[in-house]
């Protein structure tokens, strides 16, 4: 199912239709449940439903920091620049964003 799940990330990538790219999404992962997830809008810390395990599509114009607790809490496990479409691991339990530039 990892594969079917890095399609999904990569059709989300390249702006495909479906269900990997919902309108209006900025942020997206691929869950352990092998699932697309969306973040909808940048304030705050947003827990990980499904739990982030495969991959992360970042189209915020902010810098994601993901966190392996569900409430932000601790250090970043993980920075991922806007823009970038890239494989995570092993897990993340919340994301939240920061302005760049």
């Amino acid at each position: 199912m990892r594969f079917y799940g890095t399609l999904l990330l990569a059709a989300a990538a390249a702006g495909g239709a479906g269900t990997a790219h919902a309108a209006g999404t900025d942020f997206q992962y691929v869950g352990s449940d092998d699932k697309v997830h969306a973040v909808h809008g940048t304030d705050g810390c947003h827990p990980a439903s499904g739990g982030g395990a495969q991959g992360v599509v970042n189209r915020t114009g902010r810098e994601a920091r993901l966190y392996a607790t569900p409430d932000c809490s601790g250090a970043p496990v993980a920075r991922i620049a806007d823009g970038a479409a890239v494989p995570v691991g092993p897990y993340f339990g919340s994301v939240d964003f920061r302005v760049t530039g």
